[in-house]
């Protein structure tokens, strides 16, 4: 409560100074009594916890003094952060009506927009969002707000008018959301070619979901050099994804060759868990188990991780009966820790999960959620 008292102090310097003001007629002063009194009872209706009548009684002198907007707009946000959406929505709608100049007018109407989204009234939040789209000062913000709409209301199809808006900006973002969301509504097409995937790889190519989809279709129609190029390409620009990606580039067809300098690459440029513990299963393979071994033992050296460890077991149990014994309980307490571990963390929020998600559940945003690299990453 005192917050709310805090943010109203400026109100009751500002109507201080408006009454003093000048010399002024007897229904002036008339006038600004009540205007007192409107004030005065407002706080006291604070004081003793009753918003609703506090409220009531501060909205009224909106209609005579808009120098403290700002002040009502802080007051608005604060209920909106408290969860009390009606109250805000009833400060906004009431600013909202007031004639005040455009760019103040429009930060207004983006405001009673995000309270209507935070109640669940999409409808009414959309139709003033999209007013605001080619705001020079709004526009991203509006879109955000906009997908956010799209996202809960499951209508992914309507991103695509906002393309050329989302071109025109400078966020990644939004480029990344866009991508996302028109694949969304690709797959709710019972059935759809690649070419859409081949367009939205070619227009959002810092976005990883079109490439990686366009992967799997080629994939499935035995297109392995269309495939290979979209995947080679996330694995240089996106090297984070490699844990998702190298298994599906083995099944491009790469020649030996290919195979050790791309992981080699990763192993030893980029660090990647998942690209060390492949490379030791090739270096088993071509050259030796011991030549694997040690591999893994100088990596270990320098980045230890579990995963390593648990390669490492795996390598060693295979030489021998007798070592695969002696290394099978510790081996089941590495897995079982293991199994137990998270396989993706969001950049953006730091959420952790076994399952990737191309939206992140906790701050819905797009492609956050990567594998985790390090001591039990991939």
């Amino acid at each position: 409560m005192l917050e709310l008292l805090f943010l109203l102090l400026p109100v009751a310097a500002a109507y201080g100074w408006f009454m003093g003001r000048n010399s002024v007629t007897h229904k002036e002063l008339k006038g600004r009594a009540s205007i007192t009194r409107n004030l005065s009872s407002g706080l006291n209706f604070l004081l003793t916890d009753q918003e609703d009548k506090a409220i009531e009684q501060l909205l009224e002198l909106l209609d005579i003094e808009a120098a403290t907007i700002e002040t009502y707009l802080a007051l608005a946000n604060l209920f909106r952060r408290k969860g009390d959406w009606d109250k805000a929505i009833r400060i906004h709608e009431k600013l909202h009506q007031l004639k005040l100049p455009k760019p103040q007018a429009q930060q207004i109407q983006f405001e009673l927009a995000k309270d209507y989204f935070s109640a669940g009234l999409y409808d009414r939040a959309e139709k003033l969002l999209v007013n605001l789209v080619k705001s020079p000062v709004l526009g991203e913000a509006a879109l955000k707000q906009l997908f956010s709409i799209f996202i809960a209301t499951h209508e992914w199809h309507k991103v695509k008018q906002y393309s050329a808006v989302v071109d025109s900006t400078e966020s990644s973002s939004l480029r990344i959301a866009q991508a996302n969301m028109q694949i969304e509504a690709l797959k709710q097409q019972p059935e759809h070619s690649t070419e859409p995937l081949l367009e939205l790889a070619s227009r959002y190519p810092a976005a990883v979901r079109p490439k990686y989809e366009l992967a799997k279709r080629a994939l499935a129609e035995q297109h392995t050099a269309l495939a290979k190029s979209a995947l080679l390409y996330i694995v240089e620009h996106r090297p984070q994804w490699s844990a998702d990606i190298l298994p599906l580039l083995q099944q491009c067809a790469l020649t030996d060759e290919e195979w050790y300098q791309l992981l080699s690459q990763l192993a030893n440029k980029q660090h990647n868990i998942s690209a060390v513990v492949l490379l030791a299963s090739w270096l088993a393979q071509h050259g030796s188990a011991t030549a694997a071994e040690q591999f893994l033992l100088d990596k270990l050296k320098q980045q230890p991780s579990i995963r390593l460890f648990q390669k490492l077991l795996q390598i060693r149990q295979q030489q021998s009966a007798p070592a695969a014994e002696a290394l099978s309980s510790v081996e089941e307490l590495v897995n079982a820790y293991l199994d137990k571990k998270s396989l993706y963390s969001c950049r953006n929020c730091g959420f952790k999960t076994r399952k990737h998600y191309w939206l992140c559940p906790s701050c819905q945003q797009w492609e956050t959620v990567e594998p985790i690299s390090g001591i039990d990453g991939r």
